[in-house]
């Protein structure tokens, strides 16, 4: 799977200056790109587009990632990056 990174992603990655957070958030992506089908399918509205999420803990936050699968191009498309706050409205906009 190719991985293709939104603006709003990117945005949060970059502003991360914990390095193990980083790392931690490094291997959900990887794992992710590895097995797309790892995420689990988020609920409406966001099922209708077969939006996949992936949770964690870290240092007493919870963090979300968003991200979409198109087998046919063979990518996965990692939308969103968040804490739990605000995270599903968020994920509205980008939709």
């Amino acid at each position: 799977m190719r991985p293709i990174f939104h603006k709003n992603f990117k945005k949060f990655v970059r502003k991360i200056k914990d390095e193990a957070l980083f790392s931690l958030i490094k291997s959900k992506v990887d794992g992710a790109i590895e097995n797309p089908a790892k995420g689990k399918l988020l609920e409406q509205p966001f099922r209708k587009h077969k939006v996949r999420g992936i949770s964690f803990d870290y240092k007493n936050n919870s963090y979300r990632i968003a991200y979409l699968q198109n087998k046919r191009e063979n990518e996965i498309a990692f939308l969103l990056i968040d804490s739990r706050e605000n995270f599903y409205s968020k994920l509205k906009k980008i939709l």
